[in-house]
């Protein structure tokens, strides 16, 4: 048996491990100011609800981190990846292609401003509820950022995949799995994976991004390349990318296999090996809605005027078709103003195209003329598919894809400022 000296001295050589790991943080690219921060280590931070609605493009230094290890410090000059075609019957005679960085911008770029959206965003929510497992975000995990780089789609063509959809290549179902460089708390490396029917259809923009905001990216956000598959959950946004291949199956990955899924209410940390196997891994967002002012412990004057405001998001390309607020608690409903992106060629018209993907948020505001007292406020936002927030959030052991509606209960007062 081991004698207490040894296995504190054990205790303490894996502290100093863990420490040496984080030794290496971009501190200098934080802004902490705009942040909520809910782990050092790893760096997972939100960003404060007053500062998240102040742009419509989120700038980096506004921008949630979310992290699963230490924060990989890659040289770009000396980087490359693997693309590999590693399914049956592959087209390619090649099926192994290294890319380097001047091999993506080599090829045609393209820009897309789109949110990402953490998964568990609001999983604070639901541990009102009952506990769950995960970072506790509050709602400051979705950002509206501009990337730029060259289409995935374009990348696997080089490499040998078919780019006509109806080449019989295609009459299979096969995914396309990404894999990060640097540490995973709890798998070998991070990786995921999406259906490569999703990654080739060029409307569907999912990028080898190298740039966010029209700068190179910075390491926390995956210099320097990274996945950006708008519309879907921030887990497929794959940082740091070591190799990406085309499968015949899903990745196996625990963060692909074992993680981001919705489980059924009876699902808890004693069972849950028994029901990961039996549903799928989460892709599309759901609608969303988020007060953003005012906050819980804002002060509003009874009888003065107020501008609410937030943000509001869907996935898979729907466009958010509505927002609307309450001030009594859900009784009654009116509708908020929307701000969104208009098309190009279109800014004259008011006339929004429906069938159009929508990538990024829309930010909304309603002006309350004059604020009544006990003010209860709630949003809900609807998408072109039909879909709005439901009224109760629906548990789930890993505190995911919370989108309930939405409720503040702000002070009031009668000597408060107010604030339009």
């Amino acid at each position: 048996m081991a004698s207490s000296s040894t296995l504190q001295a054990s205790k303490d050589s894996s502290s100093s491990s863990a420490a040496n790991a984080y030794a290496d943080e971009p501190w200098s690219d934080r802004t902490l100011s705009n942040y909520i921060v809910r782990a050092e280590h790893p760096f997972n931070a939100e960003v404060r609800l007053d500062k998240l609605v102040e742009d419509f493009v989120t700038p980096t230094d506004k921008h949630f981190r979310r992290n699963h290890g230490p924060i990989p410090n890659i040289d770009g000059a000396e980087w490359s990846m693997s693309v590999e075609i590693g399914c049956r019957a592959a087209p390619a005679k090649s099926c192994t292609k290294t890319i380097r960085l001047e091999d993506l911008v080599s090829l045609r770029q393209f820009e897309v401003v789109a949110v990402l959206e953490c998964a568990g965003n609001r999983r604070d929510g639901l541990k009102a509820i009952k506990p769950v497992n995960g970072v506790i975000w509050g709602p400051g995990t979705a950002s509206n950022s501009r990337w730029g780089g060259c289409r995935l789609r374009d990348v696997l063509v080089t490499a040998g995949v078919p780019a006509n959809l109806c080449d019989p290549f295609y009459e299979t179902p096969r995914h396309v799995e990404f894999a990060a460089y640097g540490e995973a708390s709890d798998d070998v490396h991070y990786a995921s994976s999406i259906s490569l029917e999703w990654v080739m259809n060029p409307l569907n923009m999912v990028l080898v991004a190298t740039e966010m905001n029209g700068k190179p990216l910075c390491r926390d956000h995956g210099y320097p390349a990274r996945i950006v598959a708008p519309g879907l959950i921030g887990a497929r946004w794959v940082k740091w990318l070591k190799y990406i291949r085309v499968q015949d199956k899903e990745s196996d990955n625990f963060y692909q296999k074992r993680d981001y899924k919705i489980l059924p209410p009876m699902a808890n940390g004693g069972n849950c090996e028994e029901f990961w196997p039996q549903f799928p891994a989460l892709m599309e967002l759901n609608i969303q809605g988020v007060i953003c002012r005012p906050t819980a412990d804002e002060r509003l004057c009874v009888g003065k005027p107020y501008l609410v405001r937030g943000y509001a998001l869907s996935g898979g390309g729907r466009a958010v078709d509505r927002v609307e607020i309450s001030l009594d608690d859900g009784n009654t409903w009116d509708l908020a103003s929307l701000y969104t992106m208009h098309s190009k060629g279109k800014e004259s018209s008011n006339e929004r195209d429906w069938a159009e993907k929508q990538w990024s948020w829309v930010l909304w505001s309603y002006r309350i003329d004059s604020v009544p007292p006990n003010c209860n406020i709630a949003c809900r936002a609807w998408d072109s598919g039909g879909n709005k927030q439901p009224s109760a959030a629906v548990w789930n052991y890993r505190g995911v894809m919370n989108n309930a509606v939405f409720r503040v209960k702000p002070q009031t007062t009668s000597s408060a400022h107010s604030r339009l």
